[in-house]
């Protein structure tokens, strides 16, 4: 069986268990505009995707502000501070936490909310997303006093936060395998899988995860594909990822 076919099964079983499928886009990694962001924008808008655009607070700019301002689909969001390890190399990349204190942690991601708060005003997200995907479970268990709504790094792996998790699950890069862009047919499959593990806890959300600054075109077009699939074919809409984080529970403590 296709992996079309197998997507189209599990979304069969949702509607026979009387759910709808909540998905987002969050795509890492922004500081300024570019030819691909211009890119990523052009392909919200023509699926009408909204955007969780997690922004590196020590590198953004001006001009980056002034691209999305006009931009109803683009929601910026703090991502860390400035996306740099504090972790040996031969350890995994980490910027919240590593031998750090927390309280250090803390600071530097309240600088960089205030500092996007400057750049954006009331149309900041209230999600933190963790570069790599990664924070230490003491920074974690405190990240809501840094004035954080919502954590969102990938996979269903607890954080230890107090806050709702919205993470997310099917990455369009091949990290390991060159940084490429998967195939749309891994892609499909993939997201089938993760619908799947989502259904089974109840119908929580399920988020695609892109990286427009390393797109090459096999990522573009999977990722176009795979929305035009989702959006046009199948009559799936992608949601707010504030929205969503606000209808999730905290974490159980």
């Amino acid at each position: 069986m296709s992996p079309f076919a197998e997507l189209d099964r599990e979304l069969a079983r949702w509607a026979g268990e009387g759910l709808a499928p909540r998905l987002f886009l969050r795509d890492d990694d922004a500081t300024r505009p570019s030819p691909a962001l211009d890119r990523l924008i052009a392909l919200a808008r023509r699926h009408r995707a909204p955007v969780l655009l997690a922004i590196i607070p020590a590198d953004a700019t001006p001009a980056l502000a002034e691209r999305i301002a006009m931009e109803p689909l683009v929601t910026p969001c703090v991502h860390g501070y400035a996306h740099r390890r504090h972790t040996p190399d031969t350890e995994k990349a980490v910027e919240l936490g590593g031998d750090r204190d927390v309280d250090e942690v803390l600071a530097e991601l309240r600088a960089g909310r205030a500092r996007l708060q400057e750049l954006f005003g009331s149309r900041l997200s209230g999600i933190l997303v963790p570069p790599w995907n990664r924070i230490a479970p003491a920074v974690a268990a405190r990240v809501h006093e840094a004035g954080f709504r919502a954590l969102s790094t990938h996979a269903w792996r607890p954080t230890g936060t107090r806050l709702p998790e919205l993470n997310t699950h099917v990455d369009i890069v091949d990290w390991h395998g060159g940084r490429k862009g998967r195939p749309l047919d891994w892609t499909i499959a993939e997201t089938r899988r993760r619908l799947g593990e989502a259904r089974a806890r109840g119908g929580l959300p399920v988020g695609i995860l892109s990286h427009h600054l390393v797109h090459d075109d096999d990522a573009w077009a999977t990722l176009d594909g795979l929305l035009s699939y989702l959006t046009g074919d199948k009559g799936l809409a992608f949601r707010n990822a504030d929205d969503l984080a606000a209808a999730l529970p905290p974490p159980a403590q």
